[in-house]
């Protein structure tokens, strides 16, 4: 005995790849044994993911999974539905061509005016016109540009009135016209051995493709935090709708990952084949795709009895609000209910807002900016931040767009490089000399000193990091000397210097350094010293 049940999607976890899908059935049911069949699941469906339990007074003794195809014929009066068409599409042409007419109206009366206006000033110094007169041409001109429009606007609304009939026209044509309609889903049959008549509740759970989700964000820039709102972007393209489920967002993948031994990597010398076929056997490949050794190591063959043989692994996650599980794998339990149709557009979900310690620093570089730039530096939470698109804001006013990679937990990262308009910072050329050097006064010595100024309007104190370079160069007969510079810099390589230092509020600092370059007086540097 089968009988067939209706199952609604109750919970559906969507992973970054997939998703794990929970239909439930609650059925009346007599005593004995029998099997009950839940159909229309998706054909996107993982066969081998399949899994059923149960509540009340029965005994699950099997289930069983089916591929099922269906053909629907179409329905409908094609003769009548193009006569329709053919009038709307009448109707449609007879409208743009009305739109063609107030377009031109506009045009010509702006025309018009505007050459009026142009003339104007000519004919009232040689007393021809007065400003009644253009008043009055002001005044009749608007009111027919106005007009003009008004019907223009009432058209156009007609217009897409017509194309949404004449869109949906053509889709039931086209529907009617085509061959018919196969679809192929899934079915399962379970199997029970019931005590006695009475309503049971069954729970199927399997695993889908074509669904999933990506991760954007929102931050927010304050001072000394920051604020940043995760959003999963899902996207559902499994034929299936989900209404009104328990939605669980995890940043697990639904693909089977492996650990790969290492195999040896043989070398030897190059000898040309000459002749004949290589059989795979012989070359070490088996069946002409895999080698032994991959034969030997159980790889992913697509024959039916390897798929059957072991099922997909499953995916272990903990059901919480914000949770972290092995690996670090995050699941969010989104609150209340959540509808996802199936489609190409991406449904965004909010999953968390959190608050992150943060300080803003700031970064010139002497040489090749003309302003100083501000970044905040953020230490993330508990959980991971994976790649994605940001969002930037400062204090609610949006500053710009980036992305981000993937943010370990309590790892620290910087956003919102925008111009510091509270730091000014000047680069200025002090002195430059040039003499004769060495004892035979064969070579050149050049000498620069410049002076770095940096100013704080702020009412904070300013951490800033300025690098500026100057001259370096490998080879013996150019020599690079810097003299000390009144502040101490962090870093100097390859003639790239580097400080970091706190400006007080509304402080200033100036840098003052000086360095020479001598060279033997037959060569010519390149690219030329400033």
């Amino acid at each position: 005995m089968s009988k067939e049940i209706d199952t609604w999607i109750d919970g559906v976890t969507v992973f970054r790849d997939g998703a794990r899908i929970i239909r439930i059935a609650r059925p009346k049911i007599s005593a004995g044994e029998q099997t009950l069949t839940i159909g229309g699941i998706t054909n996107y469906a993982q066969e081998d993911s399949f899994r059923v339990k149960g509540k009340g007074a029965a005994s699950i003794k099997g289930i069983d999974v089916k591929r099922v195809t269906k053909t629907y014929e179409p329905e409908g009066n094609l003769k009548e539905m193009l006569e329709e068409l053919k009038g709307f599409e009448k109707k449609q042409a007879i409208v743009s061509s009305k739109i063609e007419n107030q377009e031109s109206r506009v045009t010509q009366f702006e025309t018009v005016m505007t050459q009026f206006s142009t003339e104007f000033g000519k004919w009232f110094a040689a007393g021809e016109s007065t400003m009644e007169r253009l008043d009055e041409m002001d005044k009749v001109g608007l009111k027919q540009i106005t007009d003009a429009k008004k019907k223009l606007r009432a058209l156009e609304e007609e217009r897409k009135e017509l194309d949404a009939k004449i869109q949906a026209l053509q889709n039931n044509i086209n529907r009617v016209q085509g061959e018919r309609k196969t679809e192929t889903t899934y079915e399962v049959q379970v199997m029970l051995n019931t005590k006695e008549a009475s309503q049971i509740e069954l729970e199927v759970v399997y695993q889908i493709a074509y669904a999933g989700w990506s991760p954007t964000y929102d931050v927010d820039l304050q001072l000394n935090k920051s604020s940043l709102k995760r959003i999963a972007m899902i996207y559902n393209n499994s034929l299936e709708n989900w209404n009104n489920v328990d939605l669980v967002v995890s940043t697990a993948s639904a693909r089977p990952v492996r650990a790969v031994e290492a195999s040896p990597y043989y070398v030897d010398v190059f000898s040309p084949y000459i002749g004949g076929m290589v059989s795979a056997t012989s070359s070490g490949m088996v069946d002409g795709l895999y080698s032994k050794e991959e034969k030997e190591e159980g790889a992913d063959f697509d024959d039916e009895t390897d798929y059957f043989a072991e099922p997909a692994p499953s995916i272990v996650e903990t059901y919480a609000e914000a949770s972290e599980t092995l690996s670090g794998v995050v699941v969010y339990d989104v609150p209340g209910k959540v509808s996802i149709t199936s489609g190409d557009d991406p449904h965004p979900v909010t999953l968390q807002l959190e608050e992150f310690e943060s300080r803003q620093l700031h970064f010139w570089n002497a040489y090749a900016m003309p302003e100083v730039v501000a970044q905040d530096e953020i230490t993330n939470g508990d959980s991971v931040l994976l790649p994605g698109g940001v969002k930037v804001y400062s204090e609610g006013d949006f500053i710009g767009e980036t992305s981000i990679g993937m943010i370990s937990p309590r790892e620290k990262f910087r956003l919102g490089t925008r111009t510091a308009y509270d730091v000014k910072a000047e680069k200025k050329l002090v002195s430059k000399d040039t003499d004769k050097a060495g004892i035979t006064r064969g070579k050149t010595k050049r000498g620069y000193q410049y002076q770095i100024k940096i100013e704080s309007f702020s009412k904070e104190n300013v951490e800033i990091r300025i690098v500026d370079r100057i001259p370096h160069s490998s080879s013996e007969q150019i020599v690079v000397e810097l003299k000390e510079p009144s502040h101490i810099p962090k870093k100097n390589e390859l003639g790239v210097i580097e400080w970091e230092l706190k400006v007080e509020p509304q402080g200033k600092i100036s840098i003052n350094y000086e360095y020479e370059v001598e060279w033997e007086k037959d060569i010519r540097i390149n690219p030329p010293l400033p």
